[in-house]
């Protein structure tokens, strides 16, 4: 399981430097959309979830996320950690590429995109809420659409 954690957090960080030090580089572009960087980093959290689901310290039945007592349950073991941190690596990722593509399609500052990107990387919704401020409030006028 530590391998895979290992793995897991190693397996981005190509892609999130490419994005944040080399945004004009065609394999950069290519890679922010890429379908299967995107499927592996979810097919990763499956394996993950298959992990917690058949480890010994599993809670046994199923899963509650339904509350607060048994989403504690679930993540307080290293199953479910791993399941959440492989969740959140993916959706993050995702995230990422996606304000990658936006800074690039409105040309967005590097100190807009390197900002947004790193908090996007280290603390997920925070990145995000960065870089919609600066879109809301300082991109080039015109730019309501939500295009990709």
């Amino acid at each position: 399981m530590d391998k895979f954690f290992q793995y897991l957090n190693a397996f981005p960080m190509p892609l999130w430097l490419a994005m944040m030090f080399a945004p004009d580089h065609p394999l950069t572009e290519r890679a922010s959309r890429s379908s299967t960087i995107f499927g592996l980093a979810a097919a990763h959290y499956l394996i993950a979830l298959g992990i917690g689901l058949t480890s010994d310290e599993s809670a046994g039945g199923p899963p509650d996320f339904m509350s607060l007592n048994g989403v504690h349950k679930l993540m307080n073991s290293r199953p479910g950690a791993l399941g959440a941190w492989s969740h959140m690596l993916a959706l993050d990722l995702f995230t990422g590429a996606w304000i990658y593509r936006q800074c690039r399609r409105l040309n967005a500052p590097a100190w807009v995109r390197i900002p947004a990107l790193l908090f996007t990387l280290m603390t997920g919704p925070f990145g995000l809420l960065l870089f919609l401020l600066w879109r809301a409030l300082a991109a080039p006028a015109g730019d309501a659409a939500w295009e990709d």
